[in-house]
């Protein structure tokens, strides 16, 4: 990756004292369907980091979001129609 992405993708790194390096609680049902519609536009399409502010996942020690994709989907499918 260049310096020049590595500077862009910083924007989205959460800083070290940031409540997104703190654990978070995995929204469920309701809760985190409109997590979802009220923020889905905030990452510029990166699903990772929406599906890790919901709790569904962590950033690596790089500060990329990782998603545990199978139970945010599936916590998903069961309250959207």
């Amino acid at each position: 990756m260049t310096t020049f992405e590595n500077r862009l993708l910083k924007k989205f790194t959460p800083q070290n004292d940031s409540p997104t390096n703190k654990s978070r609680k995995q929204l469920k049902g309701e809760e985190l369907v409109n997590f979802v519609k009220a923020h889905r536009s905030d990452f510029d399409g990166n699903g990772d980091l929406l599906c890790v502010e919901a709790g569904y996942g962590n950033y690596s020690k790089d500060g990329n979001a990782k998603c545990n994709f199978k139970p945010f989907i599936k916590e998903l499918s069961k309250v959207m129609d």
